[in-house]
C-alpha cells in the first residue's frame, strides 16, 4: 500500500469552483481565471449540468493563435466537450493512471451526477 493507493480524491480535490455559462465570452472566462488564479473554468448550464471546460492553453492554442475576437468568441466554441470525470472515492493512484494514460491535466469529480470538485496535475 501506497499514500497514492490509500488516499481518495475527496482528500486532495478543490471544491470551490470557478463555472461559466455556455455562452460566457472568452474574454470574461480569462478574466475570471485570473481574478481566481486558476487554470480551468467548468462550463455548466444553468442546472449546475458540467457541459464541458475551458483551459487557459485553449483559449491561447484555439483562438488567441487564431486571431479570433475574444469578446465575441464563447466558451462552448472551444471547450473540451463532456470531459471524462471522476468520483470522490477514486483513489489517487487510479487518478494518475487515468491521467497519465490520456494525457489529462485536470479531472471534474461528480458524485451522483452533481459536480462537487476538480482535480489537477501542477
Amino acid at each position: 500500500m501506497t499514500i497514492a493507493t490509500e488516499t481518495n480524491v475527496s482528500q486532495i480535490m478543490q471544491t470551490n469552483l470557478v463555472t461559466v455559462s455556455p455562452k460566457t465570452s472568452l474574454f470574461e472566462a480569462a478574466k475570471l481565471m485570473d481574478e481566481e488564479n486558476v487554470g480551468t473554468v467548468l462550463v455548466v448550464n444553468e442546472e449546475k449540468k458540467l457541459l464541458g471546460l475551458v483551459t487557459d492553453r485553449q483559449i491561447v492554442t484555439r483562438a488567441v493563435a487564431h486571431k479570433r475576437d475574444l469578446s465575441a468568441t464563447t466558451a462552448d466554441e472551444i471547450m473540451t466537450k463532456w470531459p471524462m470525470t471522476i468520483f470522490p472515492e477514486t483513489s489517487c493512484k487510479e487518478t494518475l493512471d487515468i491521467m497519465g494514460d490520456y494525457g489529462y491535466r485536470r479531472l471534474p469529480v461528480e458524485k451522483n451526477g452533481k459536480l462537487v470538485g476538480i482535480i489537477s496535475i501542477s
